[in-house]
């Protein structure tokens, strides 16, 4: 896993937690293990208070972070490294499936501007490729 996923992911965790909440969780592998189940739940009960009250003084205070234009497949790779292997081979199908739409969308651009560099519609197919270089240099 990346250092920036872990980072935001650790960002997320202490935005959320106290230094009594933390000092409880260094805490917890030193109690017997029939101890450490009621420990547990009692540190995610305080955090999930803490995280109630966090909002209600501070309603907006998680900006979110929007993926670039071009970059809208990478959350499917943050994604990755916390799934099964049923739910990797579904989320290597929607990355697999939005880079698809992503270069069809390129491509879709291209027609477009090819389309209006020649607008008398020239049949690029039967040109060779100097006199496309050819062609495109005296449009600049």
């Amino acid at each position: 896993m990346e250092e920036n996923e872990l980072g935001s992911i650790t960002a997320f965790d202490s935005l959320f937690t106290t230094n009594r909440i933390q000092m409880m969780k260094v805490l917890l592998p030193y109690l017997k293990p029939e101890q450490q189940g009621a420990l547990a739940v009692c540190i995610k009960v305080m955090e999930l208070n803490y995280t109630f009250s966090f909002f209600k003084n501070h309603p907006h205070a998680l900006p979110l972070r929007l993926p670039q234009k071009s970059d809208t497949t990478k959350v499917w790779d943050e994604i990755l490294p916390f799934c099964g292997p049923e739910e990797r081979s579904k989320v290597e199908n929607m990355r697999n499936m939005m880079q698809s739409m992503n270069q069809m969308k390129e491509m879709m651009e291209t027609m477009q501007m090819m389309q209006e560099m020649f607008p008398e519609g020239m049949d690029l197919e039967n040109m060779d490729l100097s006199s496309i270089m050819e062609m495109m240099g005296n449009q600049t």
